[in-house]
């Protein structure tokens, strides 16, 4: 089931993405008048296409420098592709209407509205969008939120929780992010840290041939280290993944719910895709909460953003989730709010209090338009 999944996604994506090119190219190729550049658009633009498709593949194999070149060219060819094509499909609907309604005058078509003045423009416009979403997905915030909660404090009246979602550590992802990751998670003395999956970004031979891991060893918080799988965890291999971090001090929540000494109490879920990828069903959420002490604050992760009802209904104080990256870039956040009762910030429902983060990372471009990236600083607050 997960191969077939897999080549079903890959042949609508790659599919989708020829199309798309193929419209792009061919807009282009009208837009350039006879001349050098015209000549040179068709070798520039399909061996950068080339680099996505080629990069796509390398990234599922064995790591070298050349194949995370590759990669990390095709994967910012993609976010420009899609703001190329955006661009184009709305000037061809703006000319569609003036064909039909004449309210362009001609002598601006002519001069500065010409087909080589708009292909300059509209590729100015974009390079912009690129560089800019990229140094965004590089600075990420740091996010404090404030949880009351009303029951009553034993060890301590106040827990500092810091949360990150979605690091997608691979071919893109390395050792630079993970390190300034480190750092920031530290400079906030959390009590506990929490990653809330998809830390690996499907393939976890780069990151264990060189040694991401060893980041993690420099996170010491007095009540520990804990993760859940996402999604990307079972896109690629899931158990190698888990092996390997667990070596540096990460102890993962597979359905679960633990005592964190004696302070609250941790639950973490297996990822709601576990089933689509193994055909295994994860635990539901009432077998891992019910008889549990519930004096104590009881905390959430579970990757997805998901059965939120159910979750209130076991009496969770806070749930943290991530895996929609807020849309990432623009205009996807238009869907994750469709798709998802919360997609991005905080709710409470009832005695229940919600987080979804946009994560620190990204998948695929390391762009980020319209989000930004983020750790999560919860501060709880017991009566």
């Amino acid at each position: 089931m997960k191969y077939w999944a897999l080549i079903i996604f890959l042949t609508i994506f790659f599919g989708t993405f020829l199309l798309g090119s193929w419209y792009v190219f061919n807009r282009g190729m009208q837009a350039l008048p006879q001349g050098a550049l015209r000549t040179v658009f068709p070798w520039i633009f399909w061996g950068l296409a080339a680099t996505f498709i080629v990069g796509q593949f390398l990234e599922r194999g064995q790591p070298f420098l050349a194949g995370k070149l590759v990669t990390y060219v095709g994967s910012f060819w993609l976010v420009t592709l899609w703001y190329l094509f955006m661009m184009i499909l709305l000037i061809d609907v703006v000319r569609l209407g003036n064909h039909f309604t004449g309210f362009i005058p001609a002598s601006w078509t002519e001069s500065f509205l010409s087909g080589k003045n708009l292909f300059i423009g509209v590729s100015v416009v974009t390079l912009i969008l690129v560089i800019g979403g990229h140094i965004n997905a590089l600075i990420p915030r740091i996010i404090p939120v404030e949880v009351p909660i009303d029951k009553k404090a034993t060890a301590q009246k106040e827990i500092k929780v810091a949360l990150v979602t979605d690091i997608h550590m691979g071919f893109i992802i390395g050792n630079r992010r993970v390190k300034r990751m480190v750092k920031k998670i530290n400079e906030q003395n959390p009590d506990l840290v929490l990653f809330g999956g998809d830390l690996v970004d499907h393939n976890p031979l780069p990151v264990i041939k060189w040694e991401m891991g060893r980041h993690f060893k420099q996170l010491n918080p007095p009540l520990g280290v804990y993760a859940v799988t996402g999604n990307h965890e079972y896109i690629g291999h899931p158990e190698v993944s888990i092996d390997y971090l667990s070596q540096f001090g990460i102890r993962y929540l597979r359905d679960t719910l633990i005592n964190v000494d004696g302070v609250l109490l941790l639950g973490g879920r297996e990822d709601k895709d576990k089933m689509r990828f193994t055909g295994e069903k994860r635990k539901p959420i009432a077998s891992l909460v019910n008889g549990a002490d519930k004096s104590l604050p009881i905390l959430l992760l579970d990757h997805q953003p998901v059965e939120f009802d159910q979750v209130a209904q076991t009496g969770v104080d806070l749930m943290m989730s991530g895996h929609t990256h807020h849309g990432q870039f623009w205009p996807f956040s238009f869907i994750t709010q469709k798709v998802y009762e919360l997609d991005w910030g905080f709710l409470k429902k009832g005695d229940t209090h919600y987080y979804v983060s946009s994560g620190f990372g990204s998948w695929g471009p390391p762009v980020r338009i319209g989000s930004r990236s983020e750790i999560v600083i919860f501060t709880i607050k017991l009566n």
